[in-house]
């Protein structure tokens, strides 16, 4: 169960979207006996996977389909028997066994499923809220709609994570769920700077992304430094502050708002780990650059609508039931 005012990946799951009439239209299925069948659900905290059996299908937008906050996830498959193409944006991309591919429902147009002379195709595939993803606005979208080549990188640890994730055999414990689900965004967030810095897809100023990536890396080290502001972070790359502010206005965000919301994301983490029950929120806020304890307890009640120690409760509810 979602609880009010918490972010929660959980809202667009495979599942959700593929049974949802108010966002697709199943065209042809091998029978009527459902899409389908088997799963295994692990919950990550910021992130769910599941694996699931389907049926060949082939599924289309509506026409009238309006977007929801639902699209503000993104979802990594991985084909474990059987092949998906996928229509994003208008581009057409094909992935099998052994590949990756990344989108979101904002302008996923249709998708088909299949089985590959089998009776069912089974997939992996996880969803992560963008919001606790360092790329944002125009980067995003630049990585989204493709099929990421798995090489012996970056994309084949997540790949190798994912699968590993994936055995029903892995016991987890609910605090250890949410530190493999950390583990698991920093690997797609790097593996997606790495999609674009080296293709596919548009890449209109090669060093200016390269350069805004760079920026990025650089905020994410230095989030404990109560100094840390659009300032020292220019100066720290030689460029103006106003050009900073240029690079971040072009994907639709200020510097100063990314700097706390990475920092507001951090905390809630802390929050939530059971390993850290008995640290003080201060001592939490402290850690990620929040100087006055007041400062951090209204900015997180604004972008999460509950307090640090009612959101901790609510944590502790959540991973002391069997």
């Amino acid at each position: 169960m979602r609880e009010e005012g918490i972010a929660n990946p959980l809202m667009t799951t495979w599942k959700d979207w593929v049974a949802n009439d108010d966002l697709f239209c199943e065209i042809a299925t091998v029978d009527e006996a459902g899409l389908s069948d088997g799963e295994h659900f692990v919950d990550l905290g910021v992130a769910v996977l599941e694996v699931k059996k389907f049926r060949p299908v082939r599924l289309q937008r509506k026409a009238d389909w309006t977007r929801t906050d639902d699209d503000d996830v993104i979802q990594l498959i991985l084909p474990r028997h059987g092949m998906v193409e996928a229509i994003w944006a208008g581009r057409q991309d094909t992935v099998s066994v052994g590949d990756l591919y990344v989108h979101d429902l904002a302008q996923l147009d249709e998708i088909n499923l299949h089985a590959n002379g089998r009776e069912r195709l089974e997939l992996a595939v996880v969803a992560i809220s963008k919001q606790v993803l360092p790329l944002q606005g125009k980067a995003m979208e630049r990585a989204l709609g493709h099929g990421v080549p798995v090489d012996g990188g970056v994309s084949g640890l997540l790949k190798d994570f994912i699968e590993h994730l994936s055995d029903e055999k892995l016991c987890l414990q609910p605090a250890d769920g949410q530190r493999l689900g950390m583990v698991l965004v920093d690997l797609v967030a790097a593996c997606l700077s790495s999609l674009l810095e080296t293709g596919p897809g548009p890449r209109p100023d090669s060093q200016r992304q390269a350069l805004t990536l760079r920026i990025r890396s650089h905020i994410q080290r230095h989030l404990h430094d109560p100094a840390l502001a659009p300032r020292s972070v220019a100066a720290a790359h030689h460029i103006s502050v106003s050009y900073l502010h240029r690079l971040f206005q072009e994907q639709g965000e200020t510097v100063s708002a990314w700097i706390r919301d990475q920092r507001l994301w951090r905390a809630r983490r802390d929050l939530a780990d059971a390993a850290l029950v008995d640290v003080p929120i201060h001592e939490i806020a402290s850690r990620w650059g929040f100087g006055r304890p007041g400062d951090f307890s209204r900015a997180f009640r604004r972008s999460y609508g509950v307090t640090p120690r009612e959101f901790r409760s609510r944590s502790a509810l959540r991973t002391s039931c069997p």
